[in-house]
């Protein structure tokens, strides 16, 4: 007999109790809104928000970066602007980086890449508007020891 016919029900003896869904709704909506940071759970150890590896740039190049950001949309950021701003597979990141996130339990389908200028990059990700800051890369572009590596062309 191939299997039964009787339709199974599944009985749930109570509601889970704990936190509530951080994203409920649709999830393309944050498109729209304005971004906001956080850096609660960025790295201290690689490509680190750090005093040491970011020193005067945060004041010089990161926060006026921010701060224009915050006057665009989601949309205008990641979109608009997808050769500067963009999402990563996390297949594409350093392997130094995929082990990073592995060992801090982050478990996001892609990270964000934010251009600061030049060769600097934000990387983080995304939870509801709010973008997570992870790491600071002062040295993103076709080298091994950046977060995730840009293939120079026609090389």
């Amino acid at each position: 007999m191939a299997g039964s016919k009787r339709k199974k029900e599944v009985k749930q003896k109570e509601v889970p109790k704990g936190k509530i869904i951080a994203q409920g709704g649709d999830p393309e909506r944050y498109y729209s809104e304005n971004p906001a940071w956080t850096f609660a759970n960025s790295d201290q150890e690689m490509w680190a928000f750090t005093q040491d590896h970011i020193g005067d740039v945060i004041w010089t190049e990161i926060l006026p970066r921010l701060k224009a950001l915050e006057s665009k949309t989601w949309n205008e950021i990641l979109v608009r602007d997808k050769k500067q701003n963009h999402s990563l597979d996390l297949n594409e990141l350093n392997k130094v980086a995929q082990d990073r996130l592995a060992s801090r339990y982050i478990e996001a389908e892609s990270l964000i890449s934010l251009r600061m200028s030049g060769n600097h990059r934000l990387y983080g990700y995304m939870t509801g508007r709010v973008f997570n800051v992870l790491w600071y890369d002062n040295d993103h572009g076709d080298n091994s020891t950046c977060v995730c590596r840009s293939y120079l062309k026609h090389t």
